[in-house]
């Protein structure tokens, strides 16, 4: 099926046809005139075969095409006359040949009829009450450049009847899809239905096989597509990207949101709270009882505490509103920015001690 029945540059295939002088003609039997005749109305197409090739020349942005059309003379005379086929724009090297229904059969290339409207016709005899009918082969290279940015698509379009030239439907089509492994394929009617499934598509060593018996559409436009880019690598950058502007948004967010600070307070909070050793316990254990006899003391006079104020109460409730006041602006500028990390925690720190040891004083 995939056998090409002429052959073209860069193809493996059957190109006995690409020499007249060694082709065996196929004999036609003499036919009596009286007894043909040149109307096609009982001439029915019961099977077109179209194999289409998008993968073989890809590279050059042609796809292969090579239809084998089986017509059958259900009259009682035979018909000599022209038959044809619909191609789409843009086909290189077109050729035409007829083969014998049999094994082996041999290939007898055909002249060309003037094209017109896309239309491509041979001129035959079809002998009716034939019980092996001729084939005929018609291949074709159509040119078709890629669209698209992100996912390149090729198209091919085959219509199976064209007004006033070709208005019978076949009785049955047959589909061959060749293509790269990294295409995508979808088969669409005249009316962009998509007609995959109803074809029972099959695998074919690299293709995919559609038949449809009877068919309703009169065209087929097949899209291959691929994509131009990589996802994955698309998605590395755009997490970079989001990790940049989150490093340069980051103070902004942080001013406006209290919430953001607080929990940026818990975190710094907890890494400061790691597991001590035993024996860093032992020596806090010993600091804290050294410092209780301190703490009596410090009631005595002449103790640190009395060095920060030896004022009475209301002295001592003024400073400490003053420190209060201090340590709100302090926890202000910080929320602003103003100040670093280090810097706000060595004030509060100091602010904080201030406090306990004035609140001691006055109790």
């Amino acid at each position: 099926m995939t056998n090409p029945v002429f052959g073209y540059d860069g193809m493996e295939g059957n190109n006995s046809g690409a020499n007249e002088g060694d082709i065996a003609q196929i004999a036609n039997e003499d036919i009596d005139p009286a007894n043909t005749t040149q109307s096609d109305q009982n001439i029915i197409l019961i099977r077109h075969l179209v194999e289409v090739d998008a993968a073989q020349f890809e590279e050059q942005n042609r796809i292969y095409v090579r239809e084998t059309l089986i017509y059958k003379n259900i009259g009682d005379k035979h018909f000599s006359g022209s038959l044809r086929t619909w191609v789409p724009e843009g086909i290189e090297g077109i050729k035409v040949g007829k083969v014998a229904m049999m094994m082996n059969g041999n290939v007898q290339p055909l002249l060309l009829d003037d094209s017109k409207e896309n239309i491509v016709s041979w001129t035959d005899t079809i002998k009716f009450n034939d019980p092996l009918p001729p084939l005929y082969a018609v291949e074709y290279v159509v040119s078709v450049e890629s669209e698209g940015w992100l996912i390149k698509s090729r198209h091919f379009s085959k219509k199976f009847v064209s007004p006033t030239w070709i208005n019978k439907a076949p009785l049955s089509i047959i589909l061959k899809v060749t293509k790269s492994n990294e295409e995508a394929v979808i088969i669409k009617d005249e009316m962009g239905n998509n007609i995959q499934s109803s074809g029972n598509p099959s695998d074919v060593d690299n293709s995919v096989l559609y038949n449809w018996e009877s068919p309703k559409f009169k065209e087929i436009n097949i899209e291959f597509s691929r994509s131009s880019v990589d996802y994955l690598q698309i998605a590395l950058y755009l997490i970079i990207l989001l990790l940049i502007v989150l490093v340069f948004t980051y103070p902004t967010i942080r001013k406006k949101s209290p919430k953001l600070q607080e929990i940026e307070e818990k975190i710094r909070n907890s890494l400061k709270r790691e597991p001590e050793s035993e024996e860093q316990q032992g020596n806090d254990e010993e600091e804290v009882s050294e410092e209780e006899p301190e703490e009596e003391d410090n009631e005595e006079p002449g103790s640190e505490d009395e060095d920060i104020s030896g004022n009475a109460n209301d002295e001592l409730e003024t400073e400490k509103n003053e420190l209060l006041s201090n340590l709100e602006k302090l926890e202000k500028d910080y929320a602003s920015g103003d100040l670093i990390d280090e810097e706000y925690e060595e004030l509060r720190n100091s602010y904080q001690e201030k406090l306990k040891k004035i609140d001691r004083k006055i109790e």
